[in-house]
């Protein structure tokens, strides 16, 4: 089945993946970039400095030529495929759990951000799209997704321990952040965040949980005392009703691409469509 990859459009979800890079081989930080302006503004260098300078010349130099990384040569992959003839990784698929926990309870965490930060959100049900970025943010604030004020990326949590562990972890540069980047890139909204929802589980996966604890335990009867303790703390580590609603909303603020950011992705999804172009010539070609 032939597919014109000169249109070829990365998920949002995987700007991460296009923008990873060989060991040793990643493009210029945007630190990099501001000092390589300082020093070419300067009228004299030093023996130090003008080292310095050639060594970031030679590294913006060598961005063009930088080879795709295989974790976005995986993905391609995984495009390619469906691209071609609509197929999917099988054992991915076959995750129920990673597969169905946050569609599962995305409706409790939107009313529950939606309590907290006393807003209405619009549950986004759009594909959006520009010339190089696809995807489909969560919610937002505004008339329409294409003219949103605000959009806000969900993430449901259902373990206490991991949603405080979010709270000293710096998501700058997550694939969080950069999905919502993404977002914002096509949709010109100028404010982007991710919103982390402690969410108890549906009540079919606690009693998934449960009889899992059954086996585990190796015990006759759900009746026994020690199962039965067990379950308990089980249970309630399932459950945060107790705990207060502004305790379980945990919000990280995400800026735009900058221009060179953008820039920088552009080029690499042009990148991304000259391989699979190339690829695709290759695998067309096989046994023939």
């Amino acid at each position: 089945m032939s597919y014109d990859w000169s249109k070829f459009k990365v998920r949002c979800s995987a700007i991460s993946k296009v923008l990873t890079y060989p060991q040793g081989k990643a493009p210029l930080t945007e630190v990099q970039r501001k000092r390589l302006s300082e020093l070419s503004d300067k009228c004299k260098l030093t023996d130090n400095q003008r080292l310095e300078m050639a060594k970031l010349l030679l590294k913006e130099h060598e961005e063009e030529d930088i080879p795709l990384s295989p974790t976005c040569i995986s993905y391609l992959m995984d495009s390619y495929a469906w691209n071609t003839y609509q197929k999917k990784s099988v054992s991915q698929e076959l995750d129920i759990e990673y597969f169905t926990k946050g569609t599962k309870v995305e409706g409790e965490s939107i009313e529950l951000l939606a309590e907290v930060d006393g807003l209405s959100y619009e549950k986004n049900k759009e594909i959006v799209e520009n010339d190089f970025l696809r995807g489909e943010p969560d919610i937002f604030i505004g008339p329409a997704i294409l003219q949103a004020e605000k959009i806000t990326d969900i993430k449901s949590v259902w373990d206490y321990p991991k949603f405080l562990a979010k709270l000293h972890k710096d998501d700058d540069q997550s694939n969080n952040a950069q999905q919502i980047r993404g977002y914002m890139d096509i949709t010109g909204a100028p404010v982007g965040e991710i919103a982390y929802c402690l969410v108890s589980m549906p009540e079919e996966t606690i009693s998934e949980y449960l009889r899992k604890l059954v086996y585990k335990m190796n015990v006759v009867t759900d009746q026994d005392p020690a199962y039965v303790r067990q379950a308990a703390i089980l249970e309630l580590s399932m459950r945060f009703e107790d705990i207060p609603p502004h305790q379980r909303v945990f919000k990280v603020p995400i800026d735009p691409f900058t221009p060179s950011e953008q820039k920088q992705l552009y080029d690499r999804v042009k990148n991304c469509r000259d391989w699979l172009f190339k690829f695709d010539e290759f695998y067309q070609g096989l046994n023939i």
